[in-house]
């Protein structure tokens, strides 16, 4: 997929403004995960040793800086963005494993460099050790935001289970999967900083809305990248939706707009082992038919949704980073 955007706008430069509290995230993750037995250490220096985005830490701490530059708060929301992280890499190898996929940030996926009861229980102890550390925080009501937010990513995993090789799927019902497997971590995230800066209700919705839109449009990219990507710059095993079964958005807008014949042709292209041929034959349905299309033109409507939520912010350093991130999200090709 080629660039949404002409940007050449960097994950460092959007993260500027926390970079320093950004740096302390992996030294709080390791002490998150201190006491895990010999086994369960040596998954979390294999999974880590290659850093994700860290957007889900980056955001926790812009979410904060909206409200306040006050260092008091920056150990509480350094713990936060990291324990989310940790929360996030669970789902992450337990992903992997449903998905058979075989690699995860360029490296051996979890459940095949070890085995699936390891990554099963080594996701678990990742969990339970996330939850354990925002309680810890001491705020009831972030702790109420991720244990609902924790239990709507739960939800939306099993809502994909069910709907996959479902060629009748609606752009609804995939738009509500993903707003709960991916957008409500993220959005939490963002509000959670907020909370824990004393943002006020009013704020706290908007950065909802924020991070809700903004899922939607890093997870529609997500999909385009699935198909157009390389898996040295995506990091992971390309087609793995397909593999698995998952119907997204350009293969919703396909099945909806297409003929029969063109329906026919491309389920039994999906139905095929996805060999790196048969991807290129997929994409090129989708690419005459609109489809492609179609999902950059949603990714960029959820991004300027997105946008106007942050209007009631002051002119800040961490808003204009937020700004930023948008334009990243429709550029970025990993």
């Amino acid at each position: 997929m080629s660039a949404l955007m002409n940007s050449t706008v960097t994950l460092e430069e959007i993260y500027a403004p926390v970079e320093r509290s950004l740096e302390s995230v992996s030294g709080s993750m390791v002490d998150i995960l201190s006491h895990a037995n010999e086994l369960t250490q040596e998954v979390v220096r294999y999974f880590f040793s290659v850093k994700g985005k860290q957007l889900r830490p980056a955001l926790t701490l812009l979410g904060a800086a909206l409200k306040t530059a006050d260092t008091a708060l920056e150990k509480r929301a350094v713990r936060l963005g990291a324990a989310l992280e940790i929360f996030h890499s669970a789902t992450l190898i337990h992903d992997d494993i449903i998905d058979d996929a075989l690699i995860r940030r360029n490296l051996q996926a979890v459940h095949l460099k070890w085995t699936p009861k390891v990554a099963v229980l080594a996701g678990d102890y990742f969990h339970d050790q996330a939850i354990k550390a925002i309680f810890e925080i001491g705020s009831q009501e972030l702790l109420g935001l991720f244990l609902k937010t924790a239990g709507e990513v739960c939800d939306g995993e099993i809502r994909e289970l069910r709907e996959r090789h479902n060629f009748d799927l609606t752009e609804a019902v995939y738009l509500d999967i993903i707003d709960k497997k991916t957008a409500s971590l993220l959005a939490c995230a963002l509000a959670g900083g907020a909370i824990l800066a004393g943002a006020g209700e009013h704020e706290k919705n908007a950065l909802l809305r924020f991070g809700l839109n903004f899922g939607r449009a890093f997870q529609v990219v997500d999909d385009l990248l699935d198909l157009t990507g390389t898996e040295s710059d995506f990091g992971k095993t390309l087609g793995a939706d397909c593999m698995a079964g998952v119907l997204t958005l350009p293969f919703i807008h396909f099945f909806s707009s297409a003929g029969p014949a063109k329906r026919e042709a491309l389920m039994n292209r999906y139905r095929q082992e996805f060999s790196p041929a048969n991807v290129q034959a997929v994409r090129e349905l989708l690419r005459q038919e609109g489809s492609l299309d179609y999902a950059v033109k949603r990714a960029r409507e959820f991004s300027e949704s997105a946008r106007h939520e942050l209007a009631i912010f002051e002119e800040t350093p961490a808003r204009r980073s937020l700004e930023r991130l948008l334009d990243y999200v429709l550029e970025r090709n990993k």
